[in-house]
């Protein structure tokens, strides 16, 4: 019987005018209750996707989605139809926090009408009871001066606050599960460093689980127990995070740690730039590593338990 939360053989396609393209190949996620999951992958990867996809949001009928499942409290949520994940999970169990919450609160409503809104859709309170519900949401993210903020319009709201309406209205219907897709990409880095915190906090404080999307190693090693390295859809490496960002075994993973510089005096490495052909049927990282061997071409590595104990999808990884 499968965990608390886990992806398995997940298969994710686009249709587009050139045939359709492959987006997402997962064999195994696991994700643990109460546990803080981070995903890490460049522009492209899939990581919005299989966020997207775990919450039955993709785009129809250009997404597909080929095979596998995902199982969230014993329950497949790929066999579910929109009016149960409407009605059962999503928002009520399942949250997401957006990359860009100016795109996602409505300039024209008040954050207090934003937030009652969905307090009466999913909850059925009315009244007195709605405006109670949504001072605490306000306070339990840590506004300043709660009141005050209902009544204001998003625009008049910093990048920091409105990302913490964001997570307000996300856990509003006592979400059990968080999935925050590079909550702090657009904030500077004192209020990135608030934003996370606060998620930390909610997490402790109320059990969630979160998966937390992001493009930099740093934040996951800190913020995560464990990580995944996803890479042009699949999952490359996998583990405790300590594992995965400190003792990396995958190329691709090397170069993400490797391009971060610890003092002026370091040279930053960067993926190769000799051009290889495509591996149509082999691993996605073959025309970029320095590593690659003919193997490597031909055939695409499965996620396998490395020396170091975490799990990594490359056939040289035993050899560096």
């Amino acid at each position: 019987m499968p965990g608390y939360f886990e992806i398995q053989n997940l298969s994710v396609g686009f249709r587009t005018f050139e045939g359709e393209r492959r987006v997402l190949d997962i064999e195994r996620l696991v994700i643990g209750r109460g546990e803080t999951y981070g995903l890490v992958g460049e522009s492209g990867a899939g990581k919005t996707v299989l966020a997207l996809t775990i919450l039955g949001l993709l785009p129809k009928p250009a997404a597909v989605v080929h095979s596998g499942s995902i199982w969230f409290d014993g329950q497949d949520l790929l066999q579910k139809g929109e009016k149960e994940l409407y009605a059962r999970y999503r928002g009520k169990r399942l949250a997401m926090i957006f990359q860009d919450p100016m795109s996602t609160l409505n300039p024209v409503f008040t954050v207090g009408q934003q937030i009652a809104r969905v307090v009466e859709k999913q909850q059925g309170l009315r009244g007195a009871a709605v405006a109670k519900r949504s001072l605490e949401l306000l306070e339990m993210v840590k506004l300043p001066d709660a009141q005050s903020t209902l009544k204001k319009y998003p625009h008049e709201l910093s990048g920091g606050q409105r990302q913490r309406v964001i997570i307000a209205i996300a856990l509003s219907c006592g979400a059990e599960f968080l999935i925050a897709d590079e909550p702090t990409r657009n904030l500077d880095v004192t209020i990135q460093a608030g934003i996370l915190k606060l998620i930390g906090d909610l997490q402790k404080d109320l059990g969630i689980s979160v998966l937390f999307i992001a493009n930099n190693v740093g934040l996951v090693n800190v913020f995560c127990k464990n990580a995944g390295i996803l890479y042009h859809g699949k999952l490359v490496e996998d583990g405790p995070s300590e594992l995965v960002i400190r003792a990396a075994k995958h190329p691709y993973t090397q170069t993400l740690i490797s391009a971060i510089p610890r003092d002026k005096s370091e040279k930053l490495k960067f993926a190769s730039t000799v051009i290889k052909p495509e591996a149509q049927r082999g691993c996605p990282y073959y025309s970029r590593c320095n590593l690659a061997e003919s193997i490597c071409f031909d055939r695409m590595p499965m996620l396998e338990t490395s020396s170091s104990g975490q799990k990594v999808a490359c056939f040289m990884a035993e050899k560096q």
